[in-house]
C-alpha cells in the first residue's frame, strides 16, 4: 500500500521519499514528475500555459491513480488545497513533513517554483494559507535534522512495532523496531547528546553524555559516580545506556562497578554498537590515551537493538558498523551476505540491515560463549584491530573504518598465508566500502610500533596473538614476534 508525503515546497518530500523507497524495498513516485511525463513539459510551463486550475485537476487524477501502488509517493506542496485530495490522503498512511519557513527559504530556488515568481518571501503567505490544512495530518517536525536523521524520524511513524529474541544461551539480545519508545518512563538513562537531540520525545530527563571516546575518561566517570550517589541509587535500581559503543562501554563499566554491581541495560543506536560493543560483556574506559585499558567482563540484563536508529547515523559511522560485520563474516565464512548486497547496504535497506544484525550478533555470541574472558578463540575478533587501533589513534578516524584499514594492512603483511581468491574478495569489498582516502592511506609499520606494543592483546613485549586469515571462514590465531611485523 502507498505511503504519502505531504508538506511545503522544499521540505524534502522528493529527496526523502526516494531514499525511503530504497530503505523499505518500495517503488517511488514523484507526482510532479508523473505530471510532467503526461504533459511532456515542466510544471513551470504547465502553470504559465494552462493555468493552476488545469494543473490541480490533473494532480488530483494522478494522485488517485497511485492508490494501488506499493510506493512512497511525494506529493506537490498544494495537494492539500482540495478537499477531495485531503479525504483521499486521510484514508491512507500520510505524513506531513514540517520544516520552518526560514529553513525552506534557504533551500529553495525560486526559478523552479511557479508560485514564487514574486520572490521567496511569498512562502510566508503560502504557509499561513495552508498550515491549518497540513496540520490535519500526522506531523513530523524535521527542524534541525539532516537527511539521515529525518529518514529515521519518518520511519518511526510508518513502521510497525515488532520484536525478535536472538536465540542463544549467553546473553539476552532482542531486535525491536521502535525500541527507544521503551525509555519514556525509565529513570537513570545515560544517553549521548546526539541521540537525545534526534529522539528526545522518548526520554524523560536523561543524563546526557558527550559524543565519542572522550566521554570514557576517569574524570567523567567520577562525575557520573557522584551523580549516582547524589540520587541515592541503590543496587535495586537499574541504569540504561543509549547510544553508540562508547556509551555502552561506559554504562556497562559503571553498572558493573558502582556498589559492586547494578543491573544495566543497553539500547545501542549505531550498527557498530549493535553487533559488537553491546555483545559479549566487555566494558571499559580509556586511560593514558589507551582505549579500554581499564574494564570488566559483565553481561547486561538485556540488549535492545532498534534497527531504525542505524538510519540516522552519519555515513562514516554507519560504514564502520558494516566493516565490523564484514570482519565477523570473514571469520565465520558468510561474506556473500555483504558482497552480494553492496547497493542495498549503501542504501541502508532495512531488510538487509536486519539480516546483518542477526547474523553478526548471533555469530559473535557463539564465539564469546565459548571464550567469555578472551583467552583464546574470542581473540579471533581482534582481526584488523592490532593495526586498526594504531591507525585510529594516529589519524582519529572512526573505529570501524580503522579496523577495515587494519584488515587490509594485515592481509598485505601476511599475503603469503591467504588464498589469492579470498584475498581479492576481501580487498574488493573493502575498496567499495572504505572511503578512498582511507583505503589508500599508508602509515609505515614503524610509526604504529608504540601502539602495537601497548595493545592489550599482547602477552609480553615480544609476542602477540595474531588472527591470520588463511581463507574466508578460516582465521587462525598465531603467535607472532613483534619484530616480524615491525620492520
Amino acid at each position: 500500500m502507498p505511503i504519502y508525503l505531504i508538506g511545503m515546497m522544499g521540505s524534502g518530500k522528493t529527496t526523502l521519499g526516494n531514499k525511503l523507497s530504497k530503505i523499505l524495498n518500495m517503488s517511488f513516485i514523484d507526482l510532479d514528475k508523473e505530471i510532467e511525463k503526461i504533459e511532456n513539459t515542466t510544471i513551470n510551463n504547465l502553470f504559465s500555459k494552462k493555468g493552476e486550475e488545469y494543473f490541480r485537476n490533473l494532480e488530483s487524477k494522478v494522485l488517485k491513480n497511485t492508490e494501488a501502488k506499493n510506493a512512497i509517493v511525494a506529493t506537490g506542496g498544494g495537494i492539500i488545497l482540495r478537499k477531495e485530495n485531503r479525504l483521499f490522503l486521510k484514508n491512507h498512511k500520510t505524513i506531513f513533513l514540517y520544516v520552518p519557513v526560514e529553513d525552506l527559504i534557504k533551500r529553495i530556488n525560486p526559478d523552479n517554483r511557479p508560485l514564487l515568481k514574486d520572490g521567496k518571501d511569498r512562502l510566508y503567505k503560502i504557509w499561513d494559507m495552508r498550515k491549518a490544512l497540513y496540520n490535519e495530518f500526522k506531523k513530523i517536525d524535521l527542524s534541525n535534522l539532516n537527511i539521515q536523521e529525518s529518514l529515521a524520524k519518518i520511519l518511526y511513524e510508518i513502521i510497525d512495532e515488532k520484536e525478535e529474541i536472538l536465540e542463544n544461551d549467553f546473553q539476552e539480545v532482542i531486535i525491536k523496531y521502535k525500541g527507544l519508545m521503551d525509555l519514556k518512563n525509565k529513570k537513570y538513562v545515560f544517553a549521548s547528546k546526539n541521540v537525545y537531540r534526534i529522539y528526545r520525545e522518548f526520554f524523560n530527563k536523561p543524563f546526557l553524555l558527550k559524543e565519542g571516546e572522550e566521554k570514557k575518561d576517569y574524570k567523567n566517570l567520577e562525575y557520573i559516580y557522584q551523580y549516582l550517589i547524589e540520587n541515592e541509587i541503590s543496587r535495586k535500581d537499574e541504569i540504561y545506556g543509549v547510544g553508540g559503543g562508547s556509551v555502552t562501554d561506559l554504562t556497562g563499566f559503571i553498572g558493573s562497578t558502582f556498589k559492586r554491581g547494578l543491573d544495566f541495560y543497553f539500547y545501542p543506536t549505531t550498527l557498530l554498537s549493535q553487533i559488537d560493543a553491546s555483545i559479549g560483556g566487555k566494558t571499559g574506559i580509556n586511560f593514558s590515551k589507551i582505549k579500554n585499558v581499564i574494564g570488566t567482563f559483565s553481561i547486561p540484563e538485556k540488549v535492545i537493538i532498534d534497527p531504525i536508529t542505524i538510519i540516522s547515523q552519519d555515513e562514516k559511522n554507519y560504514l564502520s558498523g558494516i566493516i565490523e560485520g564484514f570482519k565477523i563474516a570473514i571469520i565465520d565464512g558468510n561474506t556473500s551476505l555483504f558482497t552480494e548486497n553492496i547497493e542495498k547496504i549503501k542504501n541502508r535497506n532495512l531488510n538487509i540491515l536486519e539480516k546483518i544484525i542477526k547474523y553478526a550478533a548471533i555469530t559473535k555470541l557463539k564465539i564469546v560463549s565459548k571464550d567469555p574472558y578472551d583467552n583464546n578463540i574470542r581473540r579471533l575478533l581482534n582481526l584488523g584491530h592490532t593495526f586498526g587501533h594504531g591507525f585510529e589513534s594516529i589519524t582519529g578516524i572512526t573505529h570501524g573504518l580503522s579496523v577495515g584499514w587494519g584488515i587490509k594492512k594485515e592481509i598485505e603483511l601476511f599475503e603469503d598465508k591467504i588464498k589469492e581468491k579470498d584475498k581479492k574478495i576481501i580487498l574488493n569489498f573493502l575498496k567499495k566500502i572504505l572511503p578512498e582516502e582511507i583505503f589508500k592511506k599508508d602509515i609505515p609499520t614503524e610509526k604504529l610500533k608504540n601502539y602495537i606494543i601497548q595493545d592489550k592483546k599482547i602477552n609480553n613485549n615480544s609476542i602477540i596473538d595474531f588472527p591470520i586469515i588463511k581463507s574466508i571462514g578460516n582465521v587462525e590465531l598465531e603467535k607472532i614476534k613483534i619484530t616480524d611485523i615491525i620492520k
